[in-house]
């Protein structure tokens, strides 16, 4: 599933529940978020989130691209899963650079990607930018993935100590992008367990909430439709500046 303006989509199978939610905002003109949830031919499951950049033209069309490659995913190699995902998305990087240097309009054009492949009770995961992968488990909210910033930089650098990152100006400036024709993926594996939420999102999101909120709306007694629907509208409520994409998995 591909939005390209408000949407939502709601998937329930062999005991796995995900519910998807995309929201423009009410500043942008157009909605450069995508998200996408895919069964593959072995039962796996795919999900992933994009966050395109570069202006509604440039933007929209890198999150086209990276979503039409993932959705024509139809088989991932057994133990082979995090490297095949890290070479799909370094060969789309290359693809929207070489598009972007054919139309001048394009020029600067990349996005984010969270990806992650659900299998026999692991996830699979491969990530360039700021979206976010989190697990909120027994009670805790667990952020897996770390933003590819500035900020992050210079955190390693020690330049900047971790408390002044939330607030630092690098935070925005992102290191990694797709499409800017270098980009290093990085992948991981999560040993999922019962119970488990899993939450990918763009920074619509979870840089217009504060994690107290986030973690709140997430541990609550509710449906994960519900807890998508009242963490878009929290997000909506400090001014929908953004784009807001949250893909919701309960295992």
């Amino acid at each position: 599933m591909q939005p390209k303006k408000q949407n939502c989509w709601e998937y329930m199978k062999c005991g796995m529940s995900i519910f998807a939610l995309t929201h423009i905002g009410f500043v942008r003109k157009s909605n450069e978020d995508r998200y996408l949830i895919k069964k593959l031919t072995d039962g796996s499951v795919l999900l992933a989130v994009t966050d395109g950049l570069g202006g509604e033209v440039a933007g929209d069309y890198a999150a086209e691209i990276i979503m039409g490659r993932l959705a024509g995913i139809h088989h991932v190699s057994m133990d082979k899963e995090q490297q095949e995902l890290e070479l799909l998305v370094k060969d789309i990087d290359l693809s929207i650079n070489s598009e972007a240097q054919k139309d001048s309009d394009l020029e600067g054009m990349g996005s984010t990607v969270i990806c992650v492949l659900l299998r026999d009770g692991f996830a699979h995961w491969v990530h360039v930018g700021d979206s976010r992968l989190y697990v909120l488990r027994d009670r805790q909210l667990i952020q897996v993935t770390e933003d590819q910033t500035l900020a992050r930089f210079l955190l390693e650098e020690d330049e900047i100590t971790p408390e002044q990152v939330p607030t630092h100006y690098s935070r925005h400036i992102m290191d990694q992008c797709v499409g800017c024709g270098i980009c290093e993926p990085e992948t991981g594996r999560l040993e999922v367990q019962d119970k488990d939420l899993l939450l990918l999102t763009t920074d619509g999101l979870h840089e217009k909430i504060p994690s107290e909120t986030l973690f709140s709306i997430l541990n609550a007694e509710t449906s994960i439709k519900t807890k998508a629907q009242s963490l878009v509208q929290a997000a909506l409520d400090t001014g929908g500046k953004d784009n807001i994409t949250i893909v919701i998995a309960e295992l």
